[in-house]
């Protein structure tokens, strides 16, 4: 199989201090791999280092095949790395217009600069501002010229740092789909910086989480959803709670029942829970538990459950309302997630 971008045992430190470490990554040739993790945990610095703006202290980065830094011997500079890049703030040159944007960034043998550059604008839906300055724009336009032009390289790697992140929700949405489809047009792999969960539904084949500079858990988003490796994976994918639960003879005590887990390996007496929306309902027998508050969203009902013992009430959704007071429930085991509870948040 050939890859877009592979990194092996790569490392990169900063004023002597780690920021990233054991890094092992492969890209398929054409994917569209989403950066995640919270601030501080290394996602910019590791794009900078595929881009080459930072060097790898240790191991390798691979571009297509092509090693282009071996933190020894080997380093490619960034502008020969045949990389595209889209920053957050746009970076357009202010005094030229949009379509000089994208001509000035087209191979130096290209014919009919100007018609290909037009032709780059139209495929993001902004050629009718081909002639106006990127001050003329609206940040989701800009947006769509800074794609066009990173295109315009025809680059092997597109780089993309939370571009979407200062947009509009709707034209954020917009962008997502209008990206995806030019990406998959021109065969063109992409690392997109992220900490919004939507940009992994919706535009990622390949989802990496940095915590601490090392990947946690990289994987399809499906892989992710189904079993997240930690407790902000977990949240990331949209898992609710984090609730400390008692934890004896390797299954959690909720209500004073045992609540098995078999994919678990909980070790401390307590353990942070978190569920999927459906994990939780009302049964005619199982744990005791209190609806103490009903809300609706969105066309469901959110209940939350007082369970003995917990100090803090568990959520649910219901399709039909349900009266407060006592209850019993039913918990999926499938649908959870448990955790060693570090006390960390």
């Amino acid at each position: 199989m050939s890859h877009s971008l592979r990194l092996t045992g790569a490392s990169r430190r900063l004023g002597g201090r780690p920021v990233l470490h054991g890094i092992d990554l492969a890209l398929p040739a054409g994917a569209f791999l989403v950066l995640a993790g919270e601030s501080g945990s290394g996602k910019t610095t590791m794009l900078r280092m595929i881009a080459g703006l930072d060097r790898a202290n240790t191991g390798t980065v691979e571009i297509n095949g092509r090693v282009v830094d071996d933190a020894a011997r080997v380093f490619i500079p960034a502008e020969r790395r045949g990389l595209g890049m889209v920053f957050q703030d746009f970076a357009l040159w202010p005094h030229l217009s949009c379509r000089e944007n994208v001509a000035l960034a087209l191979p130096a043998a290209t014919p009919k600069r100007a018609e290909v550059a037009l032709a780059l604008l139209e495929r993001m839906g902004v050629a009718a501002m081909a002639q106006r300055r990127p001050a003329e724009l609206s940040g989701g336009q800009q947006q769509r010229v800074g794609i066009a032009r990173a295109l315009a390289a025809k680059p092997s790697l597109l780089l993309l740092d939370e571009p979407l992140s200062a947009l509009d929700l709707e034209t954020r949405e917009r962008l997502r789909e209008e990206l995806r489809e030019s990406l998959r047009a021109a065969g063109v792999g992409a690392v997109l910086v992220s900490h919004d969960p939507e940009d992994c539904w919706k535009l990622a084949d390949q989802v990496a989480v940095l915590e601490q500079g090392v990947i946690r858990q990289a994987g399809t988003p499906q892989a992710l959803w189904e079993a997240p490796a930690s407790p902000y994976i977990a949240r990331f994918t949209g898992a609710h709670g984090g609730v400390s639960v008692p934890v004896a003879d390797g299954a959690v005590l909720l209500g004073g029942q045992p609540l098995p887990h078999p994919g678990a390996r909980l070790r401390g007496p307590r353990a942070r829970l978190f569920w999927r929306d459906d994990a939780i309902r009302p049964a005619a027998q199982g744990i005791p538990a209190e609806a103490m508050d009903l809300r609706f969203e969105a066309g469901r009902y959110c209940v939350r459950w007082r369970i003995a013992g917990l100090t803090q009430p568990l959520s649910g959704y219901t399709a039909a309302p349900v009266p407060l007071g006592a209850h019993h429930l039913a918990i999926d085991p499938a649908r959870i997630f448990l955790f060693d509870d570090s006390g960390d948040n």
